[in-house]
C-alpha cells in the first residue's frame, strides 16, 4: 500500500489507533499527539506496561496491545527501538495486521524490514499528528 493510500484510508478518515508508549506526562510528545488525535475523532487505545491500569486522558491504559479487545488500524510506536521487541512480538499474535507507524525517534530499520517481510505496512519517521494536519486539513 502506498503512503497516499494509508493517509486516505487511516489518517484522513479517523481510525482506531493503539498508542504504544502512552504517557500521563503532558511534557511527552505522545501526550499532545494523543490529545490531538482524540479531538479529531480517532479512537485511541493507550498502551504502556509501566502505566497499566492508570487513566490517560480519560482512557484506561493497557499493559499490552494483546489486551485491546477490538481491531485497530494503526499501531503508533512512541518507544525507542531497544524497547520495541515485546510490542512487536505481541503484534504477531493478533488476528489482524495494523499499519505500524514508527513516530520520529522510534524508527527501527531492522524491525521495518522484518515487519514488511511478514506483510505489515510500515510508516517510518513521519509524525501521525503532523501527517493529519498537513494532508487532512486538521
Amino acid at each position: 500500500m502506498k503512503m497516499e493510500e494509508i493517509i486516505e484510508r487511516y489518517v484522513c478518515s479517523p481510525s482506531a489507533v493503539a498508542v504504544a508508549g502512552a504517557s500521563t506526562s503532558r511534557e511527552r510528545a505522545v501526550f499532545g499527539v494523543m490529545e490531538y488525535l482524540g479531538e479529531n475523532g480517532f479512537r485511541l487505545f493507550p498502551v504502556n506496561p509501566n502505566s497499566a491500569g492508570e487513566t490517560i486522558q480519560g482512557m484506561r491504559c493497557l499493559g499490552s496491545i494483546k489486551e485491546i479487545g477490538d481491531k485497530f488500524d494503526i499501531l503508533a510506536l512512541f518507544i525507542s527501538p531497544k524497547r520495541q521487541r515485546p510490542v512487536l512480538d505481541d503484534l504477531e499474535k493478533l488476528d489482524h495486521k495494523p499499519v505500524v507507524w514508527m513516530q520520529p525517534g522510534a524508527e527501527n530499520d531492522t524491525a521495518e524490514t522484518e515487519l514488511k517481510g511478514k506483510g505489515y505496512e510500515v510508516v517510518k519517521g513521519a509524525c501521525l499528528m503532523m501527517t493529519h494536519q498537513v494532508y487532512c486539513g486538521g
